[in-house]
């Protein structure tokens, strides 16, 4: 066995034989204070939540809408009008027999 798994047995060896400690249960009062004060906090509105995460999806949408409307319009811009018809009627003459 390694060095490695010899620390390690020897360390779960005294961590099994380390002495039990029983947790310490709160004071009534103390129990009694939080326990009013969690039943005091008014519920979370999920709906305001979900409003904002769809707020942003709409303008992450629109933005990537315009972004590629206008990669596709410059895209368009440096060609000339009728050329890939006109290749691609080249290209049906040469396949011809």
């Amino acid at each position: 066995m390694n060095q490695f798994g010899h620390s390690l047995r020897r360390l779960l060896r005294a961590a099994a034989r380390a002495p039990k400690e029983s947790p310490v249960a709160l004071p009534p009062f103390l129990e009694a204070r939080l326990l009013a004060q969690w039943r005091s906090t008014a519920p979370e509105d999920e709906s305001a939540l979900l409003a904002v995460f769809f707020r942003r999806a709409v303008v992450c949408a629109g933005l990537t809408m315009m972004l590629s409307i206008g990669w596709n319009w410059l895209g368009d811009r440096g060609e000339v009008a009728g050329a890939p018809p006109l290749a691609d009627f080249e290209i049906a003459l040469q396949t011809m027999p």
